[in-house]
């Protein structure tokens, strides 16, 4: 697994664990953040440029998760040097792929994303086949790799599946990072702390919880695959970035400071997936109402004021 220490990979790891799997982690950060990494689990040091550790990871694995992108947390870092983001994200995910080829890995398991590469958005909810047009950096990178894993299946039979994630929230999500609205705003709700809104706070989304996703990743790895290789994963609601304050003041009992300002224009107004082909190829659908969902990750935002 690339990128095993991260939010979504701490908790895959954890599910596959407990399922029995082996699991071998490369990442270049020992821990997870807010967890400890199961003893069993056997730890590579690196990331997708070296090429020993590379080889090392992927030797004799029947899946490979891919959930390593250096640029995932703040996407106008990529907007502002794309050159650079394609040498950190594009080109070593290239190299993952034909390594994973030449040790011959059983099925890559690429997480995308279902927020940027449908880009300004004509339908809602998206479905797989709407037009890609992604309006910043991150999203095109994104984009080129699964263009790539359909190359490989192509020219060389490639096993590969692709979620194309909208917004998972839950435990282990950095309250204080500069993405993560749902655990940002419970935190900086409670805490009194102002809150910034791009725009008028109608963008919306449909978040849903870290399970779910994991669910969605370990049925990408294990189900046999047709034609289809591409599948949204989102949530059963929409939410405005307004009404997630809203839940977050009933969560927290605190009153919400936001602090508006003018919109980016990288950021898409609505995204709302289609998620029915996972359905039906997959068997997965989202299993954790939103209020549900933010009950328990704030309960786990409370549990870390100490260590924050």
């Amino acid at each position: 697994m690339v990128g095993g220490n991260g939010f979504i990979g701490a908790h895959l790891v954890q599910r596959l664990v407990a399922a029995g799997w082996q699991v071998t982690i490369l990442h270049k950060y020992e821990q997870p953040r807010y967890s400890q990494r199961p003893a069993v689990v056997q730890f590579l040091r690196g990331d997708l440029t070296q090429e020993t550790q590379l080889a090392e990871a992927v030797a004799g694995q029947d899946v490979v998760f891919h959930l390593l992108w250096t640029t995932t947390a703040i996407h106008e870092v990529a907007n502002r040097d794309p050159a650079a983001d394609v040498q950190a994200n594009l080109l070593p995910t290239v190299r993952l792929i034909e390594a994973c080829l030449a040790a011959g890995v059983g099925r890559l398991v690429f997480t995308s994303s279902g927020g940027t590469v449908y880009g300004r958005t004509q339908t809602i909810p998206i479905a797989e086949n709407h037009p890609h047009n992604p309006v910043n950096a991150y999203g095109v990178s994104k984009l080129a790799v699964e263009k790539y894993l359909h190359m490989f299946r192509h020219l060389r039979g490639l096993d590969y599946a692709v979620l194309r994630p909208s917004v998972p929230y839950g435990p282990g999500q950095h309250p204080l990072s500069k993405q993560g609205a749902v655990a940002v705003f419970l935190y900086r709700v409670a805490h009194r702390l102002p809150l910034t809104i791009w725009g008028n706070g109608d963008v919306s989304r449909d978040y849903f919880y870290i399970a779910d996703l994991v669910d969605a990743l370990l049925l990408a790895a294990e189900v046999q695959l047709g034609e289809a290789r591409v599948f949204n994963i989102g949530g059963a609601e929409e939410v405005t970035l307004n009404r997630l304050v809203q839940l977050a003041e009933a969560v927290t009992g605190e009153t919400a400071v936001v602090q508006y300002q003018l919109a980016r224009n990288f950021d898409a107004p609505r995204v709302v997936l289609d998620t029915s082909l996972a359905q039906t190829q997959l068997g997965w659908q989202p299993q954790v109402p939103m209020q549900e969902g933010l009950a328990k990750t704030w309960e786990w935002i409370k549990q870390l004021r100490t260590l924050l």
